[in-house]
């Protein structure tokens, strides 16, 4: 087992017919598709990937990315700390043909002769195990009252005052009736 940084460019073949095991540490700034999603790019993820045949001969990788993230709260537009535990099983394939025979359980990862980068494989990831939309429990939110920033005493203030100053609009019709 590999414990290093992330490698940037690998041959997947070799991996696969090594049955290597990779364990590294991905700091967040490390995945540029990923931090565009994020509060910031602190901290950092822990991925451990391995590279095998499988007993139907598909060539796979099964990896796992755990760690922490910074996330927008969308109530009070504060930062957030969100866990992620996320597990994935690839099925390596050269074309979208090979795709299709892949087992229901396998997503399919479509490499061609290029070296990949292990940092797309891991944002991909991380970003499908997000969660779409991010709120602070309830009691930790610094946004009190639904959507609204404005206090409710004050909101109920205001609306007393509108009411208070507005014609009634059903007096002009009373006047219209008695002039008769």
């Amino acid at each position: 087992m590999l414990t290093t940084p992330l490698p940037s460019e690998i041959d997947i073949r070799k991996l696969v017919v090594k049955g290597a095991e990779i364990s590294a540490q991905a700091p967040v700034s490390s995945l540029p598709r990923v931090a565009d999603l994020l509060a910031d790019v602190e901290g950092s993820l822990q991925v451990d990937l391995q590279f095998y045949k499988d007993e139907g001969h598909f060539r796979r990788v099964d990896g796992q990315v755990a760690g922490t993230v910074n996330v927008i709260c969308q109530r009070c537009m504060e930062p957030m700390s969100v866990a992620v535990d996320t597990r994935f099983e690839l099925g390596i394939v050269w074309s979208e043909e090979d795709a299709e025979r892949l087992p229901k359980s396998l997503e399919p990862l479509i490499v061609g002769e290029e070296l990949v980068d292990l940092a797309d494989i891991v944002s991909e990831e991380l970003i499908l195990s997000l969660p779409f939309v991010n709120y602070h429990p309830a009691a930790e939110c610094k946004q009190t009252v639904g959507y609204s920033s404005v206090d409710p005493k004050v909101e109920a203030a205001i609306a007393k005052a509108e009411q208070s100053e507005r014609p009634k609009p059903f007096e002009v019709l009373k006047n219209l009736k008695f002039d008769k």
